[in-house]
C-alpha cells in the first residue's frame, strides 16, 4: 500500500484513482471522500495547487520547468508557464504541449519526474539555461550526476558536449550564470574555494579576485555576515567583487566591464597574504 500524503506531495494534491487505490481507497471511498473529480479518473485534494489542477484538467500533466520548479529547482526568471505534456492519444487530437526530445512515456501522475520534465525543458532551453537547470538538479540529488550525461546526450544538445559544463556545487543558477560567462570568456577561475579565516567563497580568479554572488532575497543577518566575510578577505590581500541577483540576471552587461578591468591590470595575479 503506497503512503498517500507522499503521493500528494509528489503531485501537487492531484491524484489518479488507480493511485488512490494504490493508496488503499476502494472506488465507493473515494466517491465519499469528497475528493473533487476533474476528469475521469483524476481528483484534486481540497489543497491542490491550481497550476496542477489546471494541467490535469486540461487532460495531461505539469511538466517541463513548470514541474521542475515545483520539485525545487533552480529556474531562470524568464521562463513561465504553465507547461503541460499531453498523452499520445491526446495530442492526435490536437492538443499541443512539451513532450521529451526523443523518449515519451505515459502520463501516470499528475506532476512530470525531474528526469522527464528536464527532458522536455530541454526542447526549447538555450545553453545557459539547460546548464543552470542540471546544475541545481544534480545539486538537489534528484538525479545522480552521473545521469547528466545520458540527459544530455538524449536532447538538442548533445553535440554540444554540455554535460562537461556541469557542476553541482553551484548553490544558486545565478552562480551558475556567472561560471559559464566567465569561462565562456576563457577566463580560468576556481569553484567554491576554502580560505583559512573566512570560509568558502563562490569564486577564486587568479590569486586574488574573490568573486561572490548573493541571493535574490538577501536577509539582514546573511547581509551583515557577508560583508564581514569581505572585510576579512580584504585583510589579507584579496580583492572582492559581490554580485547582486540584479547584477547577474538583468544588468550583466554594465557589471562584466569592471570584471574585465581588474583581469587586464592583472591585479588578480599578485599575491594575497596567505597562499590557497
Amino acid at each position: 500500500m503506497e503512503d498517500l500524503g507522499r503521493i500528494l506531495a509528489a503531485n501537487g494534491g492531484v491524484v489518479s484513482a488507480a493511485q488512490l487505490r494504490a493508496a488503499g481507497y476502494s472506488y465507493d471511498q473515494i466517491k465519499r471522500s469528497g475528493w473533487r473529480r476533474l476528469r475521469r479518473g483524476w481528483y484534486a485534494h481540497a489543497s491542490a495547487d491550481p497550476e496542477v489542477v489546471a494541467a490535469v484538467s486540461a487532460g495531461g500533466a505539469l511538466t517541463c520547468v513548470s514541474a521542475l520548479r515545483r520539485h525545487g529547482v533552480w529556474i531562470p526568471p524568464a521562463l513561465r508557464g504553465p507547461h503541460v505534456r499531453f498523452p499520445e492519444a491526446a495530442r492526435r487530437r490536437g492538443r499541443r504541449g512539451c513532450r521529451p526530445y526523443r523518449t515519451d512515456p505515459p502520463v501516470t501522475g499528475a506532476v512530470d519526474s525531474p528526469a522527464v520534465a528536464v527532458a522536455c525543458a530541454a526542447n526549447h532551453l538555450d545553453e545557459e539555461d539547460f546548464i543552470v537547470i542540471l546544475d541545481s538538479i544534480v545539486r538537489l540529488r534528484l538525479i545522480e550526476q552521473v545521469d547528466v550525461r545520458d540527459i544530455a546526450l538524449a536532447s538538442p544538445h548533445a553535440h554540444r558536449r554540455l554535460w562537461e559544463k556541469c557542476d553541482g556545487r553551484a548553490e544558486s543558477g545565478t552562480e551558475t550564470m556567472v561560471r559559464l560567462r566567465l569561462r565562456a570568456l576563457r577566463i580560468r577561475l576556481r569553484v567554491q574555494v576554502r580560505i583559512p579565516g573566512v570560509g568558502i567563497v563562490d569564486f577564486l580568479v587568479g590569486r586574488r579576485l574573490v568573486i561572490e554572488v548573493d541571493g535574490a532575497e538577501p536577509h539582514r543577518d546573511r547581509f551583515q555576515s557577508d560583508r564581514t566575510r569581505d572585510r576579512r578577505l580584504k585583510a589579507l590581500g584579496f580583492e572582492v567583487i559581490r554580485l547582486t541577483y540584479r547584477d547577474v540576471v538583468y544588468d550583466w552587461d554594465d557589471v562584466l566591464p569592471d570584471i574585465l578591468d581588474v583581469i587586464r591590470r592583472r591585479s588578480h595575479l599578485r599575491p594575497a597574504t596567505i597562499a590557497v
